[in-house]
């Protein structure tokens, strides 16, 4: 007889951003069905708005199997029901830890202090994640502490033709190096300091994605800058594309970082610790924020084809024998089973006070 699916709700604090995407990779594991809740429908909600959406979930839980919450402040939200339930936290970053300071940082470490406590299993998406994790709960938690890298599928090697017709449709010459930016235009982002580069050095850049600084951008980008906004077919535009930029104050594991260099694209990020963990030797790394550093970047990249290639190269090995989607899947299910196990067990139950 066929196993029963075993069903899983998952919390994200809004729609879009790296967490739909990690629960999209996700939908493909067998033995469990998802079912994806919000908080709220926005970035940036009122108080109201989130007291109505934890209301409404607390209603969407009966029937579930196992809780997935996603980000720390969202499971700040659940404490009670992370602790009284099979449950897993993904980080995703820590992106709360990372952007206060003060006395909100205090409170954001005991949030997470609490948080690692109430949940069965917390997922650090990057080891440089749980170092950084590890050193704000100490050892004694450290057990529930878990490293699955976000994984993504191979890409094939683009055609010719193909790329010559995305550069067509988006008024690119074909000749020049094209840059492209993947991701919301947002305040860990600095999408200003890109698009000044890119007319520094004349280089072609597309920008897809969208967010609260997007008007701004547009009003400073003249071509050879264009920004597309969201778009479903990111892979034909990265197929067309030469390198890959991402400059961010902080991250999770970019997933549109990961899909570039699938595409055996070469990246420059900004050097936090994970988009460092995620290029390795394949990308070049600047300070955030270091427009000199990113402007030499650009040139590197733009004019030397034959190093362009070979870390293009780098890049999509890396995400082979690193960042497979496959592990991905794997890990995270042995984990939901795991969780499943551990919870059914009176034992278990009873040491939950470490």
């Amino acid at each position: 007889m066929q196993e029963a699916e075993r069903s899983v709700l998952h919390v994200l604090p809004h729609a879009g951003g790296g967490g739909d995407t990690y629960v999209d990779v996700l939908g493909e594991m067998r033995g469990y069905r998802f079912r994806r809740v919000y908080v709220v429908g926005k970035r940036k909600p009122g108080v109201g708005e989130v007291a109505k959406g934890i209301a409404d979930l607390l209603r969407a839980l009966r029937g579930y199997d196992l809780l997935h919450v996603h980000g720390e402040a969202t499971a700040g939200l659940f404490l009670p029901l992370l602790a009284a339930r099979p449950s897993v936290v993904t980080l995703h970053g820590l992106h709360l830890l990372r952007r206060v300071g003060g006395i909100r940082r205090r409170a954001a470490t005991l949030n997470l202090h609490a948080v690692v406590r109430a949940a069965t299993r917390t997922i650090c998406v990057s080891n440089a994640e749980r170092e950084h994790l590890a050193a704000v709960v100490g050892p004694a938690i450290r057990q529930r502490v878990v490293v699955v890298r976000n994984g993504v599928r191979p890409l094939p090697r683009p055609a010719d033709a193909g790329r010559a017709a995305v550069r067509t449709e988006l008024g690119v010459d074909s000749a020049p190096p094209l840059a492209i930016w993947v991701g919301s235009l947002d305040e860990r982002r600095d999408p200003f300091v890109v698009i000044r580069a890119a007319a520094r050095t004349s280089t072609p850049l597309v920008m897809v994605g969208d967010g609260p600084l997007r008007s701004e951008a547009e009003l400073i980008a003249r071509p050879p800058v264009h920004i597309v906004g969201q778009r479903d077919d990111v892979p034909r535009l990265l197929a067309a594309a030469d390198f890959f930029v991402l400059m961010s104050e902080r991250e999770g594991l970019s997933f549109a970082l990961l899909e570039a260099m699938a595409c055996g694209l070469p990246a420059i990020v900004a050097d936090v610790p994970e988009n460092i963990e995620a290029v390795g030797d394949s990308g070049i790394p600047v300070r955030y924020g270091d427009e000199p550093a990113l402007v030499s970047a650009f040139r590197r990249l733009a004019d030397h084809p034959a190093e362009r290639a070979e870390l293009g190269e780098r890049a999509r090995l890396r995400v082979t024998s690193r960042f497979d989607v496959g592990t991905m899947l794997e890990r995270t299910r042995a984990i939901y089973d795991e969780v499943l196990a551990e919870r059914k067990s009176p034992r278990a139950r009873g040491s939950r006070s470490v």
